[in-house]
């Protein structure tokens, strides 16, 4: 393993920002090479133990050997706003997601963009850890641009039970998934549950499936369970429902569980009386792929997200 700085930035008030990435070299310099980078918001818990994890296994749990391809991991990009749990840079809120490819005489975020996608750039493929940005919970999935660029059919090699084939925004344009895309990087957005705790077995899917990527696209030989048959979705497929009401919203299904149209899947009872003032029926069959996370629920707030089955 080969610990390398990917950038360093001054600070006047409190030690500088180190960005390091964490290299294993593989045996066989024809194989394909894979990037990973794990937190770039503050409150990015989850990928940042999921990446640091991936850490764990490539310098503990494998032997050197097995290693084909390059594997480079960068579990942490952020460090300022994890320390504060702020979500974005904390000097000037700016989501360093919203940067790329950079600009190396921009702002700050803009710097720090450039400099990890110049350590970066030129990779087979690329695995981003991200958080889901409203507050739900949700069974971890892959999200892929329509962008021309996307790779669905080496998407599915995760396993996972979800594939969110997403339109682009004009906003994605700045994204790292885009850009990476752009330049000849075949790139995945790994969705995490936005849950500030580290649920072990989720992140355990999610090192599986991505170990389990490494290996069937020759990058390590490490055989695992097969996954899933994953399932591409669309904004089409995706059934969602709103709140009509403010309250305590109490859910009875959990992501990744399957309903039956009309279906009670939730509740919401009143803060002051305690009553049940509304019930949220399953609007058709089909599987909850994520649900509101917070226990004070606000009216047209999205309570469930369910992809639509037959």
């Amino acid at each position: 393993m080969e610990k390398i700085e990917i950038l360093r930035i001054e600070s006047l008030s409190r030690a500088p920002l180190v960005v390091e990435g964490y290299l294993f070299k593989g045996s066989n310099p024809k194989a394909p090479r894979v990037a990973v980078v794990g937190a770039m918001e503050g409150d990015s818990i989850l990928p940042l133990y999921c990446a640091s994890s991936l850490v764990d296994f490539f310098k503990n749990k494998i032997e050197k050997e097995k290693i084909k391809g390059d594997v480079l991991i960068i579990p942490s990009i952020n460090h300022y706003a994890l320390n504060i749990g702020k979500r974005f840079w904390p000097l000037d809120n700016t989501d360093i997601n919203m940067m790329f490819p950079g600009y190396e005489l921009g702002e700050t975020t803009q710097r720090i963009a450039k400099k990890v996608f110049d350590a970066i750039n030129g990779y087979d493929y690329g695995i981003i850890l991200e958080r889901r940005p409203d507050p739900a919970t949700c069974v971890p999935y892959i999200k892929l641009y329509k962008s021309g660029y996307e790779d669905l059919l080496a998407a599915k090699k995760f396993g996972f039970k979800l594939i969110h084939h997403r339109t682009m925004k004009s906003i994605d344009t700045v994204t790292l998934q885009y850009n990476w895309q752009l330049w000849g990087t075949k790139a995945f957005s790994v969705i995490c549950p936005s849950d500030n705790q580290v649920d072990k077995k989720i992140a355990s899917q999610i090192n599986q499936a991505i170990i389990r990527f490494m290996d069937k696209s020759k990058i390590i030989n490490y055989h695992i369970f097969n996954g899933y048959e994953s399932t591409i979705m669309d904004r089409n497929t995706i059934s969602i429902v709103k709140s009509p009401k403010s309250g305590i919203f109490i859910p009875k299904e959990l992501a990744g569980n399957y309903v039956s149209k009309d279906q009670i899947i939730g509740e919401i009872v009143d803060s002051l009386e305690g009553n049940i003032i509304h019930q949220f029926l399953a609007p058709c069959n089909g599987m909850i792929t994520c649900f509101y996370s917070n226990s004070l629920i606000y009216e047209h707030a999205v309570a469930f997200r369910i992809a639509r089955i037959g």
